[in-house]
């Protein structure tokens, strides 16, 4: 993977690589994207589907009600585990996933 990654020629195009990657090598995952946090504020980079810019921008909601993992100082995160926790599901999120597909 390291040379795939170092193969690209952009940024963008790794970050691509790494999303892509992610669906074909984690069991389980249908869809995956680069969440970056600045504050309260989301912006999803290298999407493999729009349920990933839809699940980012519900973390944003979230983050400015002062909910979610987000939401946490990354240094509490750290040392609460709290990165090592399978976050909680939204239910409007879930719904849609089953409804729609991944």
């Amino acid at each position: 993977m390291a040379r795939d990654l170092l193969a690209q020629d952009s940024v963008d195009a790794t970050l691509r690589r790494i999303s892509e990657s992610a669906t074909e090598l984690v069991e389980g995952c249908d869809a995956a994207g680069i969440l970056v946090l600045s504050g309260v504020k989301v912006q999803t980079l290298a999407p493999t589907s729009q349920l990933v810019v839809d699940s980012d921008q519900l973390q944003e909601r979230r983050n400015a009600w002062g909910e979610g993992p987000a939401s946490t100082p990354p240094e509490q995160r750290a040392a609460s585990g709290l990165l090592y926790r399978r976050p909680h599901r939204s239910p409007a999120a879930m719904a849609r996933l089953h409804t729609q597909g991944p």
